[in-house]
């Protein structure tokens, strides 16, 4: 292949390999932005007010919140149920039933399930047109008038319902529906009858003509919510399961979700592509080459020597080692043959080391006697090799400190 040829694929190739590189990078960069706008806009968005006419998450006139919050505050265990009433999974005998004004009228399959629940030993409280298609054996009425004007009704009937409330204050907006079961009207006048109740087996259906007593407006109202706190017993006796789901509350699609294997599936797909991102940055990064370690350093040498002489106490060897290398560099400084004597050394190579002869004489002598001294201090072998060292650095052309005038000076 010729060479320009070959210039030309390399130069495509890696033309190639920065495209991939700015389209990935485009696209990490815009689902990251993405992902910050929708984090900024949910911290930015501004709280939902109101909602659904009787919903415990409404703090509208007409919502329940009051009532829901203060049952918690008084010790009641109370839970918000987003499920149709038919797939309900408690204890009816130790469970109350609250439908605040439903939005959605009940299915017949929903009034059966609310009159199986009641014969088991359930506790029911509804509310208004909505609650009572939860309690009616016909279609109930739909006119409900949630703008009627609220009164004050007396105790008609002396019941549970009834123990230390005389009279409630409550806006009938839905009238009277027709039931198989023979319905007591607590409390109400000759016109109507705001609330009523009936014994089903072993539990009870109660029914408000209105929301008043839960509702945030007329929680406050003497006698309502005793009339609430009779209808659901005292606190830790039973749990008070208050719906959403006829207030249009459903599981989102991810509350669906987690109950099946496609969290773990999505875990295992976020890292099989975090490790495709990884490998591909990987392969069309740099090729660098390895750094490589040497395996000693000279100042590793010289502790690792150190240890040993140490370990070994070899004094007398480390002076031996030092007088041996000053010799070798005086025979090379002066020609002389191997086997010359100290003395004689000295003399011919005083001049080098611009000292006298009998201090270099001297201190050959000093160290050879020490070397094999077995009562050789460290500090005196120390002395030695460095007076050894300081001659040496006269005659060595890579040691620059050359001292001037070098005399032995005996050990103490």
């Amino acid at each position: 292949m010729p060479a320009g040829a070959a210039r030309d694929m390399t130069g495509r190739d890696a033309e190639s390999r920065r495209d991939e590189s700015r389209n990935v990078t485009v696209v990490i960069v815009a689902v990251t932005a993405m992902a910050l706008l929708s984090l900024v806009g949910a911290w930015l968005a501004p709280p939902v007010s109101g909602g659904a006419r009787g919903s415990s998450f409404s703090t509208d006139p007409d919502g329940t919140e009051a009532a829901y919050v203060t049952l918690e505050r008084l010790g009641y265990h109370v839970e918000r149920s987003i499920e149709p009433v038919t797939v309900i999974a408690a204890d009816p005998s130790t469970t109350v039933l609250v439908l605040a004004s439903p939005d959605e009228p009940a299915s017949n399959h929903d009034r059966r399930f609310v009159r199986e629940f009641v014969t088991r030993g359930g506790i029911v409280l509804a509310t208004g047109c909505g609650g009572a298609s939860f309690l009616s054996s016909e279609a109930p009425p739909t006119n409900e008038n949630p703008f009627v004007e609220r009164q004050t009704f007396g105790s008609t009937f002396p019941s549970v319902l009834t123990t230390g409330v005389p009279r409630i204050s409550l806006a009938p907006s839905c009238p009277a529906f027709a039931s198989d079961e023979p319905y007591v009207t607590v409390y109400g006048s000759e016109q109507i009858r705001a609330v009523r109740m009936t014994r089903i087996g072993d539990g009870l259906a109660v029914w408000f003509a209105g929301l008043t007593p839960l509702a945030n407006q007329g929680i406050a109202d003497a006698g309502n919510f005793d009339l609430v706190l009779n209808t659901i017993g005292p606190p830790g006796a039973r749990t008070v399961l208050w719906d959403e789901y006829y207030h249009g509350q459903r599981r989102s699609l991810w509350s669906f979700a987690a109950r099946t294997p496609l969290p773990w599936a999505g875990a295992q797909a976020l890292v099989i592509a975090l490790a495709a991102v990884l490998t591909f940055s990987r392969r069309r990064a740099p090729i660098r080459p390895r750094t490589v370690e040497p395996r000693t350093a000279p100042m590793e040498f010289v502790t690792t020597m150190a240890g040993l002489y140490r370990q070994a106490n070899a004094r007398g060897a480390a002076v031996a080692t030092a007088r041996g290398r000053l010799r070798r560099l005086l025979l090379q400084a002066t020609g002389q043959p191997p086997g010359i004597a100290d003395a004689s050394l000295a003399a011919a190579a005083a001049p080098r080391v611009r000292g006298d002869a009998a201090s270099l004489d001297t201190l050959l002598g000093a160290a050879a006697r020490a070397a094999n001294d077995p009562r050789l201090t460290a500090g005196d072998a120390l002395t030695l090799v460095r007076q050894m060292q300081q001659t040496a650095a006269a005659l060595d052309p890579g040691i620059t400190s050359r001292p001037q005038g070098l005399r032995y000076e005996p050990l103490s």
